[in-house]
């Protein structure tokens, strides 16, 4: 992550938020941003709606709609009668922990074989951006990868990564190291949210695990933040008859 000075992401977040006073846009890139220069640390408790609503010149009500976004996203906590946390990253929502992809296939016992796929720089799905809490006019690095598991297709995945929340490598880094292995071994990051669910097989991601498209398989979506704020966003494709097994 990019530690410039406090002041200097202050004044382009009052910057930004001058320009659009009034959206709930500006609200959420200002509390991003003075939760990314530190003002506000994980566990901080910030300033209320009202607070927030008279500081910024807007209606309370877009204050609010700001703060739901960033709530559903897990970088901030809200409670009742006791107000808005930033989250801290110190205590997981969940014990559950995934590891990255290659300690995964050696613990089967099997040869693990990477391969970058695509990569370029673009516009976010609507997952992506809610995920990553990012306006639909941001560029991020979309990271698409394949693993083998003694030679046979094991999972496809795609990752997005926030320019603005760190600072990326060389993209040709990702043709030898996984995006997930580069930020766990480079950058305190911790896993804040996830979810499995049933999908299907399209695209680029079929042709990766050789099955014909619509086939159903397993994905896991995976946020990582850094400092409460998020980092990256994986969505990881296995196909039929994959297991995951959890353990202590």
């Amino acid at each position: 992550m990019n530690h410039g000075s406090s002041t200097s992401l202050r004044a382009e977040a009052l910057e930004n938020s001058a320009k659009r006073l009034n959206t709930w846009q500006a609200i959420r890139a200002d509390v991003l941003a003075r939760i990314r220069s530190g003002e506000w640390p994980p566990g901080e408790l910030i300033p209320t709606e009202q607070e927030l609503a008279v500081e910024m010149g807007c209606a309370r009500a877009t204050v609010n709609r700001a703060l739901r976004e960033l709530a559903s996203s897990g970088i901030i906590e809200r409670r009742r009668k006791v107000g808005t946390r930033v989250a801290s990253t110190s205590s997981r929502r969940t014990t559950l922990s995934l590891p990255v992809m290659r300690d995964e296939i050696e613990a089967l016992g099997q040869r693990y074989h990477y391969a970058l796929t695509e990569i370029e720089m673009r516009r976010g799905t609507a997952g992506a951006l809610n995920a990553l809490q990012a306006d639909p006019e941001d560029e991020l690095m979309l990271v698409k990868t394949r693993y083998l598991a003694d030679g046979t297709a094991y999972c496809c995945e795609t990752v997005w990564l926030n320019p603005k929340a760190i600072a990326l490598p060389d993209p040709k880094l990702f043709e030898a190291e996984p995006p997930q292995e580069w930020l766990s071994r480079h950058l305190p990051v911790q896993q804040t949210r996830f979810s499995i669910l049933a999908d299907e097989a399209t695209g680029a991601c079929a042709r990766s695990l050789e099955l014909p498209s619509g086939t159903p398989v397993l994905a896991i979506e995976r946020v990582n933040s850094l400092d409460a704020v998020p980092v990256s966003y994986a969505r990881q494709f296995y196909p039929p008859q994959h297991r995951l097994i959890f353990d202590d």
